[in-house]
């Protein structure tokens, strides 16, 4: 039987096993999730679960590629497009044993959901054919640009997804805010939860009832008081976390309508979310850089900061000091 895994997103930690199991599988009903999942069909982290079990971001639940749920919906099959599928081979950045990192751009969805035809996960296997079908460990926001790790084997998967989930992987972010964080160094500390309705939803600081969520930042260049460009690094993965501890400072990410409205678009220039995922460093030691895309680097330049130099910048050692 042919199976796949499913990673566990940011927005789903917390969810009940069986309803992320309905989510990804529309139509299965509640009995056929149980006999599933008693014998051992559906895993989590290659074990068995519960339906009731609370999944965690980054952990792995394995499934049979299809599952049999009766008479289906009628349903239209989409195949990636090719611009797509050609545009993840140009996107290689780096390769490692058991893993490929692409530079995903801006604008492409990591996985599919209501109304996403076209996304990574989606043409993953035409682009990167093999041995095993090549599986995401991890996701970025469809508007986020940069490393994105798609792992080439199980074991793989499951290594790289633990490393993801307890935050062995250390992740650096480029980003141009409205106006200049003070502190100029430190580490963002604000509990998060989700607001808003079903496709509006939006994560905000709550100190009662949040999640935890913290964030390394530090400003690397101020560009007067109206735009800096700020290095960033989540130390915990809830939805949106860097966009909404940014805009918890004042300085939300420009292009960002969500966390910062009509504010966070200063000029005509800014067509994009103005986040790049930069740096990755593996828990192995690999370190990854995904070079930043025209666009961004368009925007950057009209605000005169140096792109290239940007990301070298980026990659320093010893980048953030914390503890404010």
């Amino acid at each position: 039987m042919e199976r796949r895994d499913y990673p566990v997103s940011p927005d789903e930690d917390g969810t009940r096993l069986d309803r992320f199991i309905r989510r990804h599988h529309d139509g299965i009903n509640q009995g056929k999730i149980e006999k599933l999942l008693r014998s051992g069909s559906i895993r989590v982290d290659g074990s068995k679960a519960k339906s009731s079990t609370r999944l965690n971001q980054g952990q792995l639940v394995t499934m049979p590629a299809a599952l049999a749920v009766g008479t289906p919906r009628p349903r239209t099959e989409h195949r990636p497009d090719p611009a797509v599928v050609s545009a993840l081979r140009d996107a290689v950045i780096a390769r490692g044993k058991g893993w490929i990192a692409i530079n995903k751009p801006s604008g492409l969805a990591s996985q599919g959901g209501a109304g996403t035809v076209q996304h990574v996960d989606g043409a993953l296997a035409e682009a990167f054919p093999g041995e095993e079908p090549p599986r995401l460990v991890h996701r970025l926001d469809r508007d986020t640009s940069g490393i994105m790790v798609v792992a080439t084997s199980l074991t793989a998967s499951r290594e790289l997804a633990r490393g993801f989930q307890g935050h062995g992987h250390q992740k650096t972010y480029l980003a141009l805010v409205l106006g200049v964080p003070r502190p100029q160094q430190g580490t963002i500390d604000a509990p998060l939860i989700k607001a808003g309705g079903k496709g509006q939803e939006k994560m905000v600081v709550d100190y009662d009832i949040g999640q935890t969520a913290r964030t390394d930042f530090t400003v690397l260049e101020a560009m007067g008081r109206s735009v800096s460009l700020v290095a960033l690094s989540p130390l915990t993965g809830r939805t949106h976390q860097l966009r909404a501890h940014m805009a918890t400072l004042g300085c939300p990410i420009l292009g960002d309508g969500k966390y910062g409205g009509s504010e966070a678009f200063p000029h005509d220039c800014v067509t994009r979310l103005c986040l790049h995922a930069a740096h990755l460093v593996l828990e192995g030691g690999e370190a990854i850089t995904a070079p930043c895309p025209p666009d961004l680097a368009k925007i950057m330049g009209f605000f005169g900061v140096d792109a290239a130099g940007a990301i070298r910048r980026a990659n320093q050692p010893r980048l953030f000091g914390g503890g404010a």
